[in-house]
């Protein structure tokens, strides 16, 4: 009888205690996979920033080029030449503050101190193809309205044209 009692009494024990150890390797398991899983986020991180600079530099090289295609750059290149500086910076900023794009340009410009955010704002709300992609307001609408920016860049004519006519 007392072995009884005393079997009924040690076996919930036994129980905890074996998952108790279940526990403990499920634990160990799962900081085995968040450790993992921490640096893998770090490598995407590190891989968007380089794309992010990528997709800058490649722009800023099509801005430049378009800006010494015209003996007179439209007074909108300063403007198209910013939009591109700021995407590894506001990929940054989206990444460790949860930046919206805008926030973000607006930083960035405050810190360029070169041009103020509503001259930027004017000179995307003058351009209608520009404006659906600032109102998105998310990296991707914004890459897209920097390579739109740096194709008008490029497709721009002066109204004054230098050619002789023939």
């Amino acid at each position: 009888m007392w072995m009884l009692l005393l079997l009924l009494a040690v076996a919930p024990i036994v129980f905890l205690a074996l998952k108790l150890d279940q526990l403990g390797k499920m634990q160990n398991r799962l900081k085995v996979q968040l450790h993992f899983a921490e640096q893998q986020s770090v490598q995407l991180e590190h891989l968007a920033f380089w794309l992010a600079e990528e997709q800058s530099q490649q722009l800023l090289v099509k801005v430049h080029q378009a800006g010494r295609a015209h003996t007179k750059a439209p007074v909108w290149y300063l403007h198209t030449e910013l939009l591109c500086k700021a995407i590894p910076v506001l990929c940054k900023e989206q990444a460790n503050h949860n930046t919206l794009p805008r926030q973000a340009v607006a930083k960035f410009l405050k810190q360029q101190n070169q041009l103020s955010f509503n001259e930027m704002e004017n000179f995307i709300r003058h351009h209608p193809v520009l404006t659906e992609f600032w109102q998105s307001n998310t990296l991707t609408s914004y890459l897209k309205l920097c390579q739109r920016a740096v194709e008008m860049l490029q497709d721009y004519q002066p109204a004054h044209s230098d050619r002789l006519a023939g």
